[in-house]
């Protein structure tokens, strides 16, 4: 659960110029937004709207000093925040006793008289003969992570004075209501830092009322549209009661209008003495239209210039009245996932496809601006004769990167390759990726006279590299490619080193850092690396397309296992080595386990066996230091920080087996990969021109063993460089911490590349501003789900598989390894906290390296991103366990514990009932 949150805030009572009743409440035509302080969000709205000269139904707002004021007149303010403190917002029960006990007590007192003379003189300059709408606005309201909609009350159709000072001290206790009691707990905010105003509105007695999204709330899509209108007041619509019209239409062709009539059944009307009444809807009216296509684009043309004066897409809250529409409300659509921000300012209005990096990584979490910055710099492709420059196809959006690939799908060749490149990493993404770009919108971009340029830029740094690695495939001697690999990332990480070492400390260093090491120094060595990787991958695939009629079931999958030289397989079998250490001695093993609890490393060294597993400790961490879960993001610890990070993987080895067993296991799967080449080799030698489908073959599986091995090299390489860099940006993050200009030396990763160097270089520049507000923007994001494709327009478009002909409840994934196996789920949203069962079936948002322990004990995968060829699927099929990979929500949907079928096969999660399961290994 996140810290609570507080909401920064003026002095709720100070009085300002042309307020009523010394500052107790104001006007709508006096506020502004930046009011939001003294009147909340949804009175910092209307004001705004009506200062901007919209149709805003007149009224003012009791401010949030009234309402500090009347908590001073309830006069026991600690027993009200005791009520609140420590609530858990599972304990439903407790929490309904806490806020009827705290809205029984403030409904019993009185309102000072001096706000109460306040309130009845700013509704008689209203006019008191009118009815109103008396809402509540809390200051936390409407902001960019938060909405707090609906959290308090709202009284509709208020007449006279009696009523109206009851509807006010409603408002107030309404800030103790059970949803808005838990509201607070769940997103982290402080009971006592949100303060509440009370907007006394016009009634508005409306035809029809509604709400009308500026953007598609459902896709995301900027360009689209949504209009809800029914009969009578909006409560209906709010509240539920009634189906309402659907409208939608694009700002850029708004005659074009998808128009859905519902089934009406009744609408919310004012009682001439005040409240409302619930009226059913008989005959034609239940199917009458609420809106003419006239009236469609009148509200469309007044939603679409509230949004500009915004700048941002709108929820507004509007009425119909004798023909002239009314708002009631706008604030900004808070579930909207951000768009890409490009540099180039020309793209911003053409339409891109930007693909999600971070599930191509299989790691879907926010980063901190630092990280973002060093992956830009890092990746060498399209930069136009700067490689110390970021790379302008890589964008960040929500805390998370994403790649512009509209350049290569709009060209001839590159765009029929990519999606089946992509479907290596995410089949579901290609699939997305697919049906854009054959949308007309997007092929129009290929006029842009730009767009040659780009796609030559990119296609110029990729042509020497399906070069090399035809050369590979073809000709290369595939024993060669591992040493040569391994020759190549040593002299990269020295080359490194070598220009960090020679650059003066400071940010020269810092400069050399993000620049050279991550922008000059990688990009001729990844030419000449990833083609041996390539070669293997494509070998693989060619392997499939020319035996796929002749193989077994099984054999191509088994090909994939037992691989020598995977260097993320290698850190596998250290743990274990590691763990056979340990194995022998009990005392030793149990002091593993309370290290891992949080211990200190130090007490291992009395135990015996101790001092002789420190030292295999520290040979692990010198090879393997810089990895950890999650090590895309450069701001997460490594197993060099906290080496209790691997000792849970330690632990969990030591759970079960016996001395060597994971390395037989792994000589046991080559063996069968060898005898599955044996089998493929027989196949393709039957049948027509088989001798020459067995050479091809031959040299397609030696390829293909030799070189798949590889795979992991390349990231290891880069974490290596990271590591080097981490290095350096901790070194700044001491010295800024040490000056007192950072609270703290991990503030340091909420700075960008250039915010950092220039901090260092200008003792005067804030650095806490900058960091507050990355810190707010990644708490915002880690409440987002990312797309896996998105355009410039926001449009998410759908990642739904098709569960047709599948057992109801069954999760529809990507088949990623063989096999079908039955066992108990363990979620695990975090490595480093969580450790696997033998037997257990790991169910998992995604995994990296970092994770690899963790598949010792596993039966089987289930990821919710990820392809063939991504991490997960490749250890799967390494250590022979069914995998299943896209499936979306599986984590939300699958609880530990319970019996879930993973069928690799079909790429399939079923839940099981208890008595369906049955104990099954992999098949």
């Amino acid at each position: 659960m996140n810290a609570a949150r507080s909401v920064p805030m003026e002095h709720p009572a100070s009085p300002r110029s042309g307020q009523h009743g010394a500052g107790w409440t104001i006007p709508f035509e006096e506020i502004r937004a930046r009011d939001l302080p003294r009147v909340g969000g949804k009175g910092a709205n209307l004001g705004e709207l009506a200062s901007a000269g919209f149709p805003v139904p007149a009224g003012f707002c009791v401010t949030t000093g009234a309402y500090a004021r009347f908590l001073e007149a309830f006069g026991d303010a600690a027993w009200l925040w005791e009520q609140l403190e420590g609530l858990d917002p599972h304990d439903l029960p407790r929490v309904q006793a806490a806020g009827a006990r705290v809205r029984g007590r403030l409904l019993e007192v009185a309102i000072p008289a001096e706000i109460e003379a306040a309130i009845l003189r700013a509704w008689e300059a209203a006019g008191a003969a009118h009815a109103y709408a008396v809402r509540s606005s809390a200051t936390a309201e409407d902001l960019p992570g938060a909405s707090f909609a609906g959290q308090q009350d709202t009284f509709l159709n208020v007449r006279g004075r009696d009523a109206l000072l009851q509807a006010v001290r409603a408002c107030w206790a309404s800030l103790f209501t059970d949803r808005a009691i838990l509201y607070r707990i769940q997103g982290g905010f402080s009971h006592r830092a949100v303060m509440l105003s009370v907007v006394v509105q016009r009634m508005v007695m409306p035809d029809v009322s509604g709400i009308l999204f500026t953007a598609d709330p459902v896709t995301g899509h900027r360009h689209r549209m949504a209009i809800e209108a029914s009969f009578g007041l909006g409560e209906a619509l709010v509240s539920g009661l009634v189906t309402p019209d659907r409208y939608q239409l694009d700002k850029r062709r708004p005659g074009e209008v998808e128009i859905v009539v519902a089934d009406k059944q009744r609408a919310i009307r004012p009682l001439p003495e005040g409240g409302t009444r619930e009226e059913p809807l008989e005959g034609p009216a239940r199917r009458a239209r609420a809106l003419s296509d006239a009236q469609i684009q009148a509200l469309a043309r007044l939603g679409a210039a509230i949004e500009r004066h915004y700048g941002a897409p709108q929820d507004i809250e509007w009425c119909l009245e004798g023909g002239a529409f009314s708002v009631v409300q706008s604030r900004p659509i808070t579930s909207l996932y951000p768009l890409p921000r490009p540099e180039r300012g020309g793209d911003r209005d053409r339409l891109r496809v930007y693909v999600c990096f971070g599930h191509l990584q299989v790691m879907t979490d926010p980063m901190p601006p630092l990280a973002v910055a060093v992956w830009r710099r890092l990746f060498p492709f399209g930069k136009q004769g700067d490689p110390a420059a970021p790379n302008p196809h890589m964008v960040e959006a929500g805390g998370r990167l994403y790649v512009d690939m509209t350049p290569l799908l709009l060209h001839p060749a590159a765009g029929k390759v990519l999606p089946r490149l992509l479907s290596a990493g995410d089949a579901l993404a290609a699939r997305i990726v697919r049906e854009v770009a054959a949308r007309p919108e997007l092929r129009a971009e290929a006029r842009d006279p730009g767009l040659a340029a780009r796609t030559g830029a990119v296609l110029r740094w990729a042509a020497p590299i399906v070069g090399r690695m035809a050369g590979w495939l073809l000709f290369g001697r595939p024993e060669a490619a591992r040493p040569r690999m391994e020759a190549l990332i040593d002299s990269t990480v020295q080359d490194a080193a070598s220009r960090l070492a020679a650059a003066p400390a400071g940010p020269a260093r810092l400069r050399c850092a993000f620049g050279e090491v991550l922008g000059v120094v990688p990009p001729p060595r990844f030419r000449r690396a990833v083609p041996m990787v390539g070669a293997g991958a494509v070998a693989f695939l060619a392997l499939g397309r020319l035996l796929r009629e002749q193989a077994q079931p099984g054999d191509l999958e088994a090909l994939g296992r037992g691989l020598v030289g995977n260097v993320t397989t290698e850190m596998d079998h250290a743990v274990g080595d590691l763990a056979d250490v340990a194995r022998p001695h009990p005392a030793l093993v149990e002091a593993l386990r309370a290290a891992a609890a949080g211990a200190p490393l130090d007490g291992l060294r009395a135990r015996e066996g101790g001092p002789e597993f420190l030292r295999a400790l520290e040979g692990f961490l010198a090879r393997y230091g810089m990895r950890g879960p999650g090590e895309i993001d450069i701001r997460r610890e490594r197993y060099r920080d906290d080496p209790r990070l691997i000792l849970h993987a330690v632990v969990g080895n030591l759970a079960h087996g016996e001395v060597g067993e994971e390395r037989r296991r792994h000589a046991r799967l080559g063996e069968q990969a060898e005898a599955a080449a044996a089998r493929l080799l027989a196949a393709a030698r039957r049948g027509r021109f088989g001798g020459a489908r067995a050479l091809v073959a031959a040299r397609l599986i030696r390829v293909a063993r030799h070189q798949m091995a590889l795979r992991e090299h390349p990231k290891f390489l880069m974490m290596q460089l990271f590591d080097l860099v981490r290095r350096e940006v901790m070194a700044a993050g001491e010295e800024l911490a040490r000056a007192g200009r950072l609270d703290a030396v991990e503030d340091v990763f909420f700075l960008d590349d250039e915010e950092l160097v220039q901090g260092l270089e200008d003792p005067a520049m804030d650095l806490r501003g900058p960091v507050a507000r990355a810190r707010a923007e990644l708490a915002r994001f880690e409440r987002m789900a990312p797309p896996k494709v998105m355009t410039s327009e926001g449009e998410c478009p759908p990642a739904a598989h098709d569960a047709a002909g599948f057992p109801a409840g069954a999760i529809v994934g990507t088949a990623a390894s063989a096999g079908v196996v039955e066992g108990r789920a363990r979620v695990v949203l975090d490595p480093t906290r969580e450790t696997l069962l033998r037997g257990e079936i790991l169910v998992a948002p995604f995994t990296d390296p970092g994770w690899t322990p963790l598949f010792i004990n596993a039966a089987g995968l289930v990821m919710e991103v990820g392809g063939m060829m991504t991490h997960g699927s490749v250890v799967a099929r390494e250590y022979g366990i069914p995998a299943v990979v896209s499936a979306t929500e599986a984590t939300k949907r699958i609880r530990t514990g319970q019996r879930v079928r993973v069928n690799g096969e079909l790429g399939v999660v079923e839940i099981l009932a208890e008595d369906q399961g049955r104990e099954a290994g992999a098949s």
